[in-house]
């Protein structure tokens, strides 16, 4: 079986960023809140990041969402409401 391919698009803002992604059968997106000073400084929600993805396609689409940042310089964390802070890194 292969990895869904996840495309991904971002606005950036001084604030904020919001990346988009999707794939062949869905779509997403998530706002990330510039926090300066703290670790990860770019910081979104899990549930509104993977809002509309399949069990399959969530891996995917975080390791998509961590490869961006890694290439931009950009360090990005998600909240999950169960269990804290994720930093995404590749």
């Amino acid at each position: 079986m292969t990895r869904p391919t996840i495309e991904i698009d971002v606005e950036l803002a001084p604030d904020h960023l919001v990346i988009r992604w999707r794939d062949r059968r869905s779509e997403g997106a998530a706002r990330f809140d510039h926090l300066p000073g703290t670790q990860p400084e770019w910081l979104g929600s899990a549930d509104e990041l993977l809002d509309g993805a399949d069990r399959r396609s969530e891996g995917p689409i975080l390791d998509a969402v961590a490869r961006w940042g890694a290439e931009t310089g950009h360090e990005l964390g998600i909240w999950h409401d169960d269990s804290g802070v994720e930093l995404l890194a590749t």
